[in-house]
């Protein structure tokens, strides 16, 4: 996927896993909030998931399966998914049921050990992304779910798309403002989310969805 920010006249790309560290850390903080704790046993905004699941799927899906993933070594080979947008739309494409509420359980499960615990362990893990990141050469390979393989910044892409999404997320299930992503993420998650679309549902579906009124459902399938 060919990302660029604005630097004056010239274009260049962004840094991928400064973003996504940056996210990390957000998502750290926002975890944090007392208004995440005071709600934690409470309904999410998501079906069939409370505050706490959410958190936990935040702070595992958005930060920690990198380290994890990471800690598998590298395989080799080919890629399976050429950009973030190719995950996504394969990923979705392929969840079942039975899948959707396995990662409700696992969510679940990591929020298990309470507010406190995943919060300790939550920053844990950003602190030691915080260093194994920066020295990884984007490149590099790692297998993801289901052991399809992609290149490193895309799928740290992938996480950042998670950070926004799921942030926003926490903070309508807690009734406050979102969080402020750091700059670029959002730009970052809208740009995937088009590839997505046009993966799920054509051109021409997005094309309508953006410029006529009246010609696309009320949601264009996306994740």
């Amino acid at each position: 996927m060919n990302r660029t920010r604005q630097t004056g006249s010239v274009q260049e790309p962004p840094e991928i896993a400064s973003l996504f560290l940056a996210g990390a850390r957000t998502v750290a903080d926002a975890i944090a909030d007392p208004s995440v704790a005071r709600a934690w046993n409470l309904p999410s905004v998501l079906e069939e998931q409370p505050v706490s699941s959410l958190a936990g799927h935040l702070a595992r899906g958005g930060v920690w399966a990198v380290s994890e993933y990471l800690d598998a070594g590298v395989p080799p080979g080919p890629v399976d998914f050429e950009s973030a947008g190719e995950y996504f739309a394969s990923v979705v494409s392929d969840l079942s049921a039975d899948a959707n509420r396995a990662i409700r359980e696992r969510a679940a499960a990591v929020a298990s050990v309470g507010f406190e615990e995943l919060l300790r362990t939550l920053r844990e893990r950003v602190d030691a992304l915080s260093v194994r990141v920066p020295g990884l050469k984007p490149d590099r390979l790692i297998a993801v779910i289901g052991g399809r393989v992609m290149r490193l910044e895309d799928y740290l892409t992938t996480r950042i798309v998670e950070q926004t999404v799921h942030l926003d997320d926490l903070a309508r299930s807690v009734d406050r403002r979102p969080w402020p992503m750091p700059a670029g993420a959002e730009a970052l998650t809208i740009a995937v989310g088009l590839e997505i679309a046009r993966r799920r549902s054509g051109q021409t579906a997005v094309i309508r969805a953006l410029y006529r009124r009246g010609l696309a459902g009320t949601t264009l399938p996306v994740l």
